[in-house]
């Protein structure tokens, strides 16, 4: 539940890539959930550990947040919404 809060995909159409963030218990799970949000080879660019505190076991776990970047291809490019 309080791992969703820090996942997402942005949009960086200025440097034509996608900025990713995601969270896991692990490095490599980390990685992993960037990939699959970002549905590419995402490459990781920074990540942070902290503490989150669970309601199952009553402590807390060690965990990443984690930050990469995906260029754009051409099947991901943002399209152009202007309405001008």
């Amino acid at each position: 539940m309080g791992c969703s809060t820090w996942e997402g995909v942005q949009d960086d159409p200025a440097n034509h890539q996608k900025i990713v963030t995601a969270a896991a218990r692990g490095l490599d799970a980390c990685q992993s959930r960037l990939d699959e949000l970002a549905q590419g080879n995402v490459t990781m660019l920074e990540h942070s550990r902290q503490l989150m505190l669970t309601l199952f076991s009553f402590g807390y776990v060690p965990s990443y947040v984690c930050v990469g970047k995906v260029p754009y291809d051409g099947s991901n490019a943002p399209t152009d919404s202007s309405n001008q």
